[in-house]
């Protein structure tokens, strides 16, 4: 089997978990990370970006950075189109900032304007720098990986920054959301409400209420709804039933309320997002990744050139020869 480029490390001691991939970009698939940050960086093609409430149309070697608790997915406009992502742990500023706070970055995406702005340039370097490590072996591969991520991590702290504070859960608590969770996942297609929940956990409607918010960032009315959002743009783009079924499968009272939160979150209504997809371009599997070889020219040759930002010209002109 060819191998992919698909990396992950971790310093337990720490509490440091990264994982560095490059792969190739297909529809939507709508989700989040409850404790990551996330940089994707294109490598190739054009694809649009839904992070939170905006959408954004990238190009080659933009950047994009996805803090904590914010839903995000990704739609290739090109095929062929490919990424690198980068993800790490919040747990990397707790020996900083202590356990109850973290960093929430004000980093727009780069654009045609600002994508050779130095701090864009410095997040590509970091990152092939990173991914090219962990590429290698060696007695020393986890120093310079190590050493590469908190490079980037440096350059991602001189851009601007929000102070915010995390509610510290006891376990109790975080037990309770994990239920709460696994809950909304089985029972999303029905009418669900705080009261539903309530009756499930036995405390009252309040405190489910509170609980979820403090530790989710958000309502549970808009997590449910970004939820059955998630199953229905994966069965927009994998089935061929009409989009008013699609919206009372995922638990939608009606057509009108589904094309009504999808247009808040895509730009769009549903029809127009099945008008848009390349039907032979699609991932018919929920969590499937293709990811891309280290092999394939078109990563390695980026990986270079974002490495090469740093050099000298006379530094360059030497490797060229």
């Amino acid at each position: 089997m060819e191998k992919q480029f698909y990396y992950q490390m971790q310093w337990p001691r720490d509490n440091l978990f990264i994982s560095c991939y490059a792969h190739e970009l297909f529809n939507y698939r709508y989700h989040w990370h409850d404790s990551d940050y996330e940089i994707d960086i294109l490598l190739k093609g054009r694809a649009e970006f839904c992070s939170g409430q905006n959408t954004y149309n990238l190009e080659e070697n933009d950047v994009i950075l996805i803090n904590p608790k914010v839903w995000h997915a990704s739609f290739a406009l090109e095929e062929n189109s490919k990424a690198l992502v980068l993800r790490f742990s919040d747990s990397v500023f707790r020996s900083l900032l202590g356990k109850d706070a973290r960093l929430r970055f004000q980093l727009p995406p780069s654009c045609g304007s600002t994508r050779d702005q130095e701090s864009y340039r410095k997040l590509r370097c970091y990152a092939a720098m990173l991914l090219s490590s962990m590429d290698q072996s060696g007695t020393f591969q986890p120093l310079r990986s190590r050493a590469s991520f908190e490079m980037l991590l440096a350059s991602i702290c001189e851009t601007d920054s929000q102070l915010e504070r995390v509610a510290d859960h006891n376990e109790k608590s975080r037990e309770t959301v994990a239920r709460l969770l696994k809950f909304i996942e089985q029972h999303n297609t029905e009418k669900l409400s705080l009261d539903d929940l309530a009756r499930y956990t036995h405390y009252n409607r309040t405190y489910v209420s509170t609980l979820f918010k403090n530790t989710m960032g958000i309502n549970f009315h808009d997590y449910l709804t970004k939820v059955r959002l998630t199953n229905a743009i994966f069965q927009l783009a994998v089935t061929d039933k009409n989009v008013t079924q699609i919206a009372v499968d995922c638990g939608f009272s009606d057509l009108k309320t589904f094309n009504h939160r999808f247009r808040d979150i895509f730009g769009y209504l549903p029809a127009e997002y099945r008008q848009r997809l390349n039907l032979s371009h699609i991932m018919h599997l929920k969590n499937q990744q293709i990811y891309v070889s280290p092999n394939d020219p078109s990563v390695a040759e980026k990986l270079k050139e974002y490495m090469d930002i740093w050099r000298t010209p006379n530094q360059k002109g030497a490797a060229e020869h």
